[in-house]
């Protein structure tokens, strides 16, 4: 027979499980699969978007295979099943094969797809697995999709935040940035402004800043004329497209390395490829409960399928999780990390940004020069460069879903500063409005499946270091931990119980050898884990939902809407909206700070409207929710009298802010404050210069200054900086002979510092730049007096006393952050510093009451 006649028999199935007992080859389904696939079918009738929770280890890719090939087969649907990276796409196609799921791979350039896969896609004869970029595309591939399943739905973020987002990088885009800064101009606030131009943003304690809407709108029209030349033939090109005219919905927020332009919601409801799906079906092994996914999708209305108790592990396996920074310090906590890394063949890491990747890239080059460092370019395609290669670390930014590493694959992970904020405006909710409410549900979804890595069975096993400054805020705090599944909150704890345990290097290594080794000491730890387990869980299910997640997650509707109006130029409804998400967080003190972000993108709407009142208005109401002022620009806001009285200035806000940040990498670990309090006193009180001048740059980090201990020859010991005033301190104090006179040369050198500030930050030459020496010696002479103009001289016991007076302040600071109400520290700090006299300003007075000038002898 030449031709192929089609059987007429209908080849059709009557749900997705006949689909399974008929096709696939597998025994059977779970009762939580079957469970969560009759209630798709039950439900799919009048909604279009499923959230589909299953925990690691419990077949997900089979029930969302089974979904997209029922729809195949019965409805003719073109399907398309994504996934994060080219390598998981050919994992997922491969496992829905052996399922017995007709299904293609069609990853990499659409060019050099395969015409025939592409063909069995297209008349709907296979499920088509690719990767998430060729839907979130300005020329995607399959935008005749009738069904669209998201593997791992939340690593979708990345691929969504890039689509709808420009990112101008100080670097790579110099003339770009350089341009925009300039076009920008006043809009920008003086404070930030003088952080990007002299390069003093504190990467530590300064964290992402944002440009008032009502300031930049005035220059829309030139910002859209620039972004149109400039981006031509570069990388923005496709999102400026999507973004130049609406720009209206748009914010901008700014660090010293990058500008990002980009909708607070991404708006996929606009993108044809996204939208004209008939369903889409977002799986994952963890779904939150604030509506975290509906955000970070920009879809009003998820329906939840949820089969697994709550307290059901969402983490295959065991892990011993240890914090070695709260172990060791300085060279010796270097060095446990070094030989950590080298008593195993292969290592994870994971951070949540490529800032943070970097930074970790050339310290593991450093620390460890023989170990080979792979990143995601290493393993796109697939995992054997990485499984396969001994003393080797692979390196990932923001792959906290998506890499299955089993059983002796990998044995150690370490997660380095913990995934808070990972978009810009996530970064600036948390660093600037203090909105943790919000960020909590997607931390703990991030944790749960970062430290599901390495572990992907229950028989597996791995050592799970954390480090970073956010682990205070976060993992040593119980109302946090509540948040966690029983089993990872009972290792977090066993963590804790360690740090006052492992006191030394063979502790340490001998507490990791009978991890790996699974030896009767940690059977017997298992033993007591298992113990706490079923008591957490215990509790765990009579913990509730707080008020503030449920408030945020019925606000979550409105907050898309808003986002969809202002998209439209219905000023109107958006106004309305906002108003309904401002009125459902009423009375709840802990979304105060997200309080004060919808107030504010409420003078937006009225930006738009040319309502200058409305925008005074709410732009004062978005200050008083505000427990740190410092991120909005006041240059808009009319303050009584009254009002001024509770608002302090831009650079004490500055201060406040810092020392805040200070505070909070503390968390509750009061010892770790005591040990580098003492660490800094201690060094105040020396006088060799190794141990001084890094106290010295520690002192200026925890009065909330811009603090550098500069390297090189000829350059000063340290640098104090906030806003537009300058300390350029030069420390003498390696003194045998306290009665002699100080030599012309370091008076020399001291004096010639300005220009190297001037010159190192960029500065114009009327900066504010005071010379301070520090010296115990209290004499010159006459002929080095000319040398000495504009040099104050300072006793090195000066700064032992700011120590003792700040070190008060900082404990009741702590105090405050750990059983009182956090809202009130900023104006506890701001109050005690004008108190003490440990502003920038007061403290400059301070320390320049002797002139080297006066002290010839």
């Amino acid at each position: 027979m030449s031709f192929f006649i089609p059987d007429e028999e209908s080849s059709n199935y009557t749900s997705t499980i006949d689909l399974f007992n008929k096709v696939v080859k597998l025994d059977r389904l779970s009762h939580q699969q079957g469970e969560s696939l009759k209630e798709y079918e039950d439900e799919r009738t009048n909604k279009t978007d499923f959230a589909i929770e299953m925990p690691a280890g419990h077949g997900k890719t089979l029930v969302g295979g089974l979904i997209g090939e029922y729809n195949r087969i019965n409805k003719d649907w073109r399907v398309v099943y994504t996934c994060a990276t080219r390598q998981l796409a050919a994992q997922t196609n491969k496992l829905l094969q052996s399922y017995g799921i007709e299904s293609v791979l069609l990853t990499g350039k659409s060019s050099e797809f395969s015409s025939g896969d592409l063909g069995k896609y297209q008349r709907s004869d296979a499920i088509c697995v690719t990767t998430y970029s060729h839907i979130f595309n300005i020329r995607p591939k399959f935008d005749d999709a009738n069904l669209i399943i998201f593997d791992d739905a939340h690593a979708t973020e990345y691929a969504i935040d890039d689509f709808w987002s420009i990112k101008i990088n100080r670097i790579n885009d110099e003339n770009i940035f350089n341009s925009l800064i300039a076009t920008l101009g006043d809009s920008i606030a003086p404070h930030i402004k003088d952080k990007i131009v002299h390069g003093t943003y504190d990467p530590l304690h300064d964290g992402i800043d944002i440009i008032s809407f009502p300031q930049w709108h005035k220059k829309l029209n030139d910002i859209r004329s620039l972004l149109d030349s400039k981006t031509d033939d570069t990388p923005h090109y496709y999102s400026w497209s999507l973004l130049r005219t609406h720009l209206q919905s748009c914010q901008i927020f700014v660090s010293h390395s990058n500008i990002v332009l980009k909708p607070i919601i991404p708006p996929n409801k606009k993108h044809p490829a996204f939208i004209n799906a008939d369903e889409r079906i977002y799986m994952s092994a963890t779904l939150g409960d604030s509506g975290e996914l509906e955000r970070m999708i920009g879809v009003q209305d998820i329906h939840y399928i949820r089969k697994f108790p709550r307290t059901s592990n969402k983490v295959s396996g065991r892990r011993l999780i240890l914090f070695p920074e709260d172990h060791f310090e300085g060279d010796e906590l270097r060095t446990i990390i070094k030989e950590t890394i080298e008593a195993t063949p292969r290592s994870l890491v994971l951070t949540p940004s490529y800032h943070d990747l970097k930074k970790v890239k050339d310290e593991l080059g450093e620390l460890v020069p023989t170990s080979k460092l792979l990143d995601n370019s290493d393993i796109e395609d697939n995992l054997s460069n990485f499984t396969s290669s001994d003393n080797s670390i692979l390196t990932l930014a923001g792959r906290y879903e998506g890499i299955d590493l089993r059983d002796d694959d990998c044995r150690l992970q370490i997660m380095h500063e913990l995934p808070v904020a990972i978009s810009f405006e996530e970064k600036f909710l948390q660093d600037r409005l203090n909105a943790t409410e919000l960020l909590k549900s997607k931390l703990v979804t991030r944790i749960v499946q970062g430290l599901g890595r390495c572990t992907r069975s229950n028989s597996d096993f791995a050592v799970v270091l954390f480090t970073g400054r956010y682990v205070g805020d976060y993992l040593f705090k119980d109302e946090f931990r509540k948040l966690l599944p029983a089993e990872i909150d009972a290792e977090v704890n066993f963590g804790f119980q360690q740090i006052d345990h492992i006191k030394d290097k063979k502790s340490w290594h001998d507490s990791l050898s009978n991890f790996l080794k699974q030896t009767e000491d940690w059977k017997r730890v298992e033993t007591y884990l298992e113990k706490q387990i079923n008591k957490l869980s215990k509790e765990k299910e009579e913990f509730t939902k707080t008020v503030a997640s449920t408030k945020l997650y019925n606000s979550t509707k409105n907050e898309i809407d808003y986002l969809y109006y202002l998209w439209e130029e219905d000023y109107e409804n958006a106004h309305k909206s906002a108003d309904k998400v401002i009125n459902e967080f009423a009375r709840t003190p802990e979304l105060k700070g997200y309080r004060a972000w919808w107030n504010y993108l409420i003078a937006t709407v009225a930006t738009l409207q040319n309502n200058s009142d409305k925008v005074n208005k709410f732009l004062l109401k978005s200050l008083n929710a505000s427990n740190n002022k410092l991120w909005l620009d006041k240059r808009e806001i009319t303050l009584s009298d009254e009002e001024n009285q509770t608002v302090f200035s831009d650079e004490l806000e500055m201060q406040v802010e810092r020392i805040a940040s200070y505070l909070k990498s503390f968390g509750d670990r009061d010892n770790k404050f005591d040990n580098d309090w003492s660490k800094l006193k201690e060094g105040l009180n020396k006088k060799e210069s190794n141990l001084f001048e890094p106290a010295l740059k520690s002192l200026g980090t925890s009065l909330g200054f811009y603090s550098e201990k500069p390297e090189g020859h000829g350059v000063p010991d340290g640098i104090w900086n906030l806003s537009n005033k300058w300390l350029s301190i030069e420390a003498k104090t390696n003194i045998e002979n306290i009665d002699g006179y100080i030599p012309l040369d370091d008076i020399r050198q001291t004096f010639v510092h300005k220009n190297w500030v001037r010159s190192n930050f960029s500065l114009p030459e009327y900066s504010d730049i005071t010379l301070l020496m520090v010296c115990p010696k209290s004499k010159i002479q006459q002929e080095s007096q000319y040398a000495s103009e504009g040099i104050h001289l300072v006793n090195p016991n000066s700064f032992l006393e700011i120590a003792d007076t700040l070190e008060f302040i900082l404990r009741e600071g702590l105090q405050i952050l750990k059983y009182g109400d956090s809202s009130t520290l900023s104006a506890y700090l701001a109050n005690k510093l004008i108190e003490y006299n440990l502003t920038m300003d007061k403290l400059i007075i301070s320390l320049t009451q002797v002139k080297l000038y006066d002290l010839v002898r």
